[in-house]
């Protein structure tokens, strides 16, 4: 069992990752203020900061990374849950098999 210490050790982790991350996107964000424009299939799309831009794709990988496993961990999880359905099904049949075996026995 996870101690509650390494529960808050995990967090405070987790928060300070976050934080040194964060202050890593706005120096970058303050670092590139270069303008690019963007063609899309003939629309121009107005001028944005070249780094406002890598940011918006970074996150936006991470939370459809996020979607992918959780649909994957989804998918999981149902399987797994039928696999000790199955299970539990099995183990009581042994068990029925055993007691008409020991009946017969007797």
């Amino acid at each position: 069992m996870i101690s509650l210490l390494g529960i808050w050790l995990k967090r405070l982790f987790i928060l300070l990752g976050s934080l040194t991350l964060l202050v890593i996107l706005v120096n970058f964000i303050v670092a590139n203020p270069q303008l690019i424009r963007f063609d899309l299939a003939g629309v121009s799309l107005p001028e944005l900061k070249a780094s406002s831009v890598v940011v918006i794709s970074f996150i936006m990988g991470g939370v459809f990374g996020l979607l992918v496993s959780l649909i994957a961990m989804t998918r999981l999880r149902l399987a797994n849950a039928s696999y000790s359905r199955k299970l539990a099904r099995r183990d009581a049949e042994i068990q029925k098999l055993r007691a008409n075996a020991l009946k017969g026995l007797t």
